[in-house]
Formats: C-alpha cells, structure tokens, sequence
C-alpha cells in the first residue's frame, strides 16, 4: 500500500488499482463514459482526466498511483479538456435526446411517452404524462396552435400525427371516468401564494403550487374563471361546460378562486404583496389597441376583444348583415366565424396575402369554408357614415407586398389605388396588450416595457421586486395559451425555490438533435418507411354550423386514436432521463450548435437507419447508442 492526496485528502490505496477505480471507492466523482476502459481496444472517452503535480493532465482509466502523488480531480483546465472531448463524442452522435415535437412545445410536454400510452390504450398512464407539466389537456387539446405538429418528423413520409387532437382524446377519455387523474399531493408548507387572473398561466401556476403543498388564493376580475379561454375564444371552440369542467378539476389542487376581484379596485397589488409570501401577476393582455383612422369610432365600429367578450357578457353590440373584419390573426378568424354564425356576410380585410397571416392555417381553412370572404392585399382608410351616423361604407387602399420587415414578413406598401364596401358593421381585430390600470395611484415601482409589458426574468419569471413574479401575457405580450401555460408552470416552479430561500436560475439539459428544423432532415432517412395517412378529425357538418356555437370538432373515435397515436417514429431516445452522456454534456455546458455531425449524418442516410453504428475501433462503449 502506499499513500497519496487526491483533492486535499491523504489516501493509502492499492498500487494495482488504477486512479479511476480508486477514485469510484473513495466516493470521488470522475465522469467516465468508458469505464475502467480494460475489456478491449476501444478509443477511451478522454473524460476521465485528472492533473498530477509534476506530470500534467493524465487519464484515470489509464494511470496507476505512486507514492506521494499529488491528483486534483476538478479544474478550469479539466473542464475545459473534458468539454473538448465531450464536443468529440456527440460530433459522431446524430441522434436526438428529446424528440423534435417535445423542443417544439413551449410547455416541454413529452409527447412521444404519452402517444405510447395512446396506442397501447393506456389513457391515464398517457394523463399521467402529459400533466407533469400540461394541467390542462381538455382545454389546450382543443386549442392549441400544435407548435408540435409543425417539427413532426412523420411529415417527412406522409403526414404530422394530429398530436393536439390526440391530446384532447385522452383528455376527454379521462374526464368521462368516475375518478379523472390527479397527481398526489404533498403535505402543507405553510405559505400562501396570491394569483392575480385565471387565464391559463394564472391557472395553471395555481395547480402546481396547490400540488406542491402551498395555500393558494387565485383573484379574477371577471364573473367567471378560464380569462381568455372563456372570454376570447368562441363556444364552438373550446365549449364552455369543458372549461368549466377543467377548471374544477384543477380546483382539486386546493386553489381557491376569487370572482369580481378587480386590481387596483376591490385588491391592490402593494397589500396582497405585504399580506401573501409570494403574489404572481397573470393579468394577461385582454385590452385591445384600437386602429386610429377616420370613422374608426363611429357607431357599429366595434374592437376585436370587445367584440368577442361581449358575446359571452351581455350581447350589447349589434351585428349587422355586411361585416368588415379587419386583422390576420386568430382573434381577427374568431370575429369572423361568429359573425358568420350571427347570419352576417362576412368578409376578413387583411393588408398581407393569406400566407402572411399570423392565425393559424386550420382556422383559416374553417373560416373560409363557412362562408367568410377573404379581401388580401387591403387596408381601410376611412369609415364612412349614413345619415344616422352609423358606419355604412369603408374605403379600402389596395396594398402591394414590399421588403420584409422585422416580423420577417413583407412588409405592406401603399399603392395609391382606393375602392368603396358597403359595411354596416366593422371589426378592427388588430392587436392586443396588458391593461394596467390596476397600477394608478400604486406606490410600488414597477419597471414596463414600451408595449405595456412587465419586465421579469424569462426563466424565474420574478419581477426583480421583493416578492413578486409575473408570467403570460403581461409578461411577453399577446401569445398563445400554451406559453401562457408554460410560464405559468415556470413561476410554480421558482416560487417553490423563492419560498425556500434558494431560487436559481433553472439549468436546460443538453439536447442533442439531428437538425435545428424539420426542413434541414434529410427525407431520405425515412424513405423505407410505408405511407400511412394521417387520421382526419370528424368535424360538424358545415350545414350544421349555421347559426349554430355547436363545438366544431367531433372527437376521435378509441381506435382511431389508438391508430393515429401508432404513426409516431418515436424519434427522441428513450433513456434521454438516464443517460451519463447527456447528464456530462449537459453539466459541462457542450455547446450543440458548435457540433459538426456532417459525417455522423452521411452514415445514417447511407445506411437508411435513424442510429449510427460505429466500428469497434471508434465506438467508446458509452451503452447510449442503439445497435
């Protein structure tokens, strides 16, 4: 036996053993993919470096100790050395940790496990995955723009999986049993958080803390909870028994919801902060930006959110039989397809082409078919008036695409050449942004950005202001329900670490991915693969709609659920949870955009596999790839 120090500590150790394996008995961490690196002629990892006084940066695998030896395990040099051999190693792994519709959805949701769940028609194990991080399923099911679907790999044979609606399916499922899924809950933590708005990332922040174990307290100025959900989108969408039903569920968590409790009027953002160990802003952007031109305000000249709240409050304003919508998004597509259910001849003004309109294209495609008239290329200039000083003809200015601006879209240029619509009712449904009324007359500072938006941190969602975090659309203006949801779940996250004296910025795993996107995959890698159409949603007849807030899509049967579930590629690796490549390269911040899989990427279209196989002589034996 002999004695050396290793990291400060004097140790008597075999002389036989090498400093790896003594290192692994004395409870010292050196990362090693390749073991003790002695069953055959493998190329080592080259992660288990350690410095020796007097020699320099040496393997552990490879080196035995020597009396009076001097190792250090962990150094700036060593990290550095160990990032480079890491970059090394994932150069020649095309693979992908997590699967392109995971990376996609702004709530991280693990689709690829719970479609699983799916086809084997596990639909509460399919639950169990999809609320860790998605607590409401019924009502994004039915309304999420499926940022998923967009990166599916399967669009490469055929088509996308329909992820959203297979989401809604188990969503639905689940809801039909006596008891729904709910994760268990842990014990009180004595601490009360105050939510302020119910929309989906107040809810949402409400169910996570609730399961956490803290009291939570959620106000609403609205008579009823769901914020946008239940204000801005249309019955025929996203029925409003479902929202309520889902809202119940997540009640379930202990959360207590407040109606008709204005900020700024009924509560004051100072007092619940004095009164609350955490409060979180989740006010949204429900206050429309008014288009400035002339006649924009005459009587039957109606804002997009008004327009559509109204319709779920008191049904005060008038749809007329000739309806101008104006705007290109999903607010501006929701107008009109109420509009048209109202009995209205519709038309959308938009002053893009149809390929730049920022709503999503399946509501475009439904729009259109129920009988809304699309007018491109346009912009109104003046409402005109009739004698009763209603709003009876718009003059419109044709417009020509230019240069992109900074949306990346080509921006709308005048052209100088006007026409007249006879209109007696017109929607402006352009943008949106957060109200903060609720801030007059409030002695705390609060730093906002130009737009109305609250400056917090984009992974903590704190304020920088004692003990208050904002999230939603208040936070990075108007956006979908699934980032709302996303940053809902974020600040759930940071209040529990803020409460318990320890809030860090949260660290992202390394993800290893063939491409950045799905138009940089080379089709050629699936093109043994057979074709197998994607599973068509049943929708109401289009007969049916008229007059009718009847919800739209049908629901998918168990079995073709079950079959569509079974198209998915499964393109993210399995043990991407419990993999020491992905753990190293996530803790020695491997930078994957710097990677070059070029030559990784050729072996995989040569040999028509999703995996690379390597020889023996190159392969490090790291147990990660698939054989």
């Amino acid at each position: 036996m002999i004695t050396i120090t290793l990291d400060g500590a004097q140790l008597t150790v075999d002389p036989t053993k090498t400093l790896l394996q003594i290192a692994k008995q004395h409870q010292i961490d050196i990362p090693s993919l390749c073991g003790d690196n002695t069953s055959g002629p493998k190329t080592p990892c080259d992660l288990c470096v350690v410095e020796i006084a007097g020699l320099g940066i040496r393997r552990a695998c490879e080196t035995r100790p020597e009396a009076g030896m001097v190792i250090t395990t962990k150094s700036e040099d060593l990290s550095t050395h160990r990032q480079q051999a890491l970059g090394r190693i994932l150069a020649d792994h095309y693979a992908d940790c997590e699967a392109p519709c995971q990376r996609a959805c702004p709530a991280g949701v693990d689709i690829q496990s719970y479609l699983h769940h799916i086809a084997m028609g596990e639909h509460e194990a399919a639950m169990a995955v999809i609320k860790q991080t998605l607590p409401m399923p019924l009502s994004i099911g039915r309304v999420c723009p499926a940022f998923c679907e967009a990166e599916c790999r399967r669009a490469l044979v055929d088509e996308p999986l329909a992820i959203r609606q297979l989401k809604r399916h188990a969503a639905d499922l689940d809801l039909a049993e006596v008891a729904p899924y709910q994760p268990a809950k842990k014990p009180a933590k004595g601490k009360r958080v105050a939510i302020i708005g119910s929309g989906p990332s107040g809810l949402t922040c409400g169910y996570y803390l609730g399961y956490e174990g803290f009291e939570v307290d959620l106000f609403e100025a609205m008579p009823e909870a769901g914020g946008w959900l239940r204000y801005g989108i249309p019955e025929y969408r996203l029925p409003k028994a479902i929202l309520d039903q889902e809202i119940d569920l997540m009640c379930q968590s202990g959360m207590r919801i407040h109606t008709q409790q204005r900020l700024g009027h009924q509560i004051t953002l100072s007092a619940l902060c004095r009164d609350y160990d955490a409060v979180c802003l989740a006010v949204g952007a429900s206050k429309a930006v008014p288009m400035d031109y002339p006649g924009s305000t005459l009587a039957g000249c109606y804002l997009g959110v008004d327009y559509l709240k109204d319709r779920m409050l008191a049904k005060r304003l008038t749809t007329g039989k000739r309806v101008a919508v104006i705007g290109g998004g999903n607010t501006a597509i929701d107008c009109a397809r109420t509009a048209v259910r109202l009995g209205a001849e519709t038309t959308l003004i938009y002053r893009r082409t149809r390929a730049e309109m920022p709503a999503e294209a399946y509501e475009i495609d439904e729009a259109e078919q129920e009988g809304v008239r699309f007018l491109m290329l346009t912009n109104p200039v003046e409402n005109l008036a009739d004698e009763a000083g209603r709003v009876c003809q718009v003059r419109l200015e044709k417009m020509a695409l230019g240069e992109p601006d900074a949306s990346g879209r080509r921006r709308p240029e005048p052209t100088g050449e006007f026409f007249l619509e006879e209109f007696d009712t017109v929607i402006a449904a352009v943008s949106q942004q957060p109200d903060l009324s609720f801030m007059e007359g409030e002695p705390l500072t609060l730093s906002f950005t130009r737009w109305q938006t609250l400056e917090s941190h984009p992974e903590t969602m704190h304020s920088g202001h004692g003990n208050l975090f904002a999230i939603g659309d208040l936070r990075r203006g108007p956006a979908t329900a699934i980032e709302a949801v996303a940053d809902g779940r974020k600040a759930a996250l940071a209040i529990d670490q803020f409460l318990h004296g320890d809030m860090i910025d949260p660290v992202n795993p390394f993800n290893a991915c063939k491409a950045p996107t799905l138009k940089q995959v080379d089709p050629a890698q699936f093109a043994h693969l057979k074709k197998v159409a994607r599973t068509i949603m049943p929708h109401l007849a289009e007969k049916d709609r008229e007059g009718s807030f009847a919800e739209v899509e049908r629901g998918l049967s168990d079995q073709d659920a079950r079959s569509e579930a079974s198209r998915c590629l499964e393109c993210g690796c399995q043990a991407n949870t419990d993999c020491a490549l992905r753990d190293y390269a996530t803790e020695y911040k491997v930078d994957q955009s710097a990677l070059d899989t070029s030559q990784c990427q050729k072996f995989a279209v040569d040999n028509s596999s999703e995996f690379i196989v390597f020889d023996a002589n190159r392969c490090i034996g790291c147990g990660q790839c698939v054989q």
